[in-house]
């Protein structure tokens, strides 16, 4: 009997660690989040006669810089304490680049043999030392888009340093223009997330598609972010490394402030009711991705 009970032991021992040299795999709840509609204040709707508003104009940004212009996509959203508060910019890729990124999201699912399992939910083969979370996936596709997103946020760097914007100006202008990107469910897309590159091209994103678009971009332009995860929650957001009030995640000795994604109107530091378990939130660690 104490013969069997080691033997048994020692088969549970020995699967354990084919698991960890194979990889784990795993079902989990996509991180679609939800849409995150914040209270706005009741406004007029200005005369039909009043003078047109004041912008700043980013430009047009084309990936690679022959792209015909009708495939830009443009966004025009407001950053309230900047002057013009009203911004635009357009964001547009070449037919072969789009494409390029869209069969590089699928190789990648065959690599880690992603099957969907119904509406929201998959399994995958994580790589050695990923564990059960989505920090692999998000990092590579951090590396994947590097460039489209690097181009972009390019733009963004330029405008920050003419109008010497700080650190919170320059988060405010990012975050409004991820949080106008139009909020969307992915479908079909492997692992439930559009690539970082593909979100501002195609006007679409859930939570974690346009959080990781948030990241790459504010980390290239000097500004101290994070990837908030909650899987007990399936949210995704982000944690921006400044001072103020609102909810803030620990992580490395620092307070990170909540930033909600999918929807605008969401001050930073301000949690929607559903998602305020800070209890709940984790910090993934991802690399920085140079271009």
């Amino acid at each position: 009997m104490v013969s069997r009970s080691w033997k048994l032991l020692l088969s549970l021992v020995l699967v354990g660690a084919l698991l960890a040299f194979m990889g784990f795999e795993g079902v989990l709840a996509r991180k679609a989040g939800r849409l995150a509609e914040a209270p706005r204040p009741e406004t007029e709707a200005p005369p039909a006669n009043a003078p047109q508003e004041a912008l700043k104009d980013l430009g047009v940004v084309l990936v690679p810089e022959d792209t015909p212009p009708e495939r830009a996509k443009a966004y025009d959203w407001r950053v309230e304490g900047l002057e013009p508060a009203r911004q635009q910019v357009a964001y547009g890729l070449g037919e072969a680049v789009e494409r390029g990124l869209e069969e590089a999201h699928r190789d990648y699912s065959v690599r880690l043999r992603y099957r969907a399992m119904g509406p929201e939910r998959f399994t995958y083969v994580a790589p050695p030392g990923c564990g059960t979370d989505m920090r692999c996936i998000y990092a590579e596709l951090m590396k994947s888009n590097a460039e489209p997103v690097r181009v972009l946020g390019n733009r963004f760097a330029t405008s920050i340093r003419e109008r010497d914007l700080d650190a919170a100006q320059a988060t405010e202008l990012i975050l409004g223009f991820v949080r106008r990107i139009h909020y969307e469910l992915p479908g079909d897309e492997p692992f439930g997330i559009v690539p970082p590159g593909l979100v501002p091209a195609q006007d679409r994103g859930d939570c974690d598609s346009k959080a990781v678009l948030a990241l790459m971009l504010l980390r290239q332009v000097g500004v101290d972010a994070v990837m908030l995860y909650s899987d007990a929650l399936a949210h995704a957001a982000i944690g921006v490394g400044l001072p103020g009030t609102g909810t803030r995640i620990p992580f490395a000795g620092r307070g990170y402030q909540y930033a909600e994604l999918t929807a605008e109107g969401w001050p930073l530091g301000m949690i929607p009711p559903q998602y305020d378990k800070p209890q709940l939130w984790r910090v993934l660690p991802l690399p920085d991705v140079q271009g």
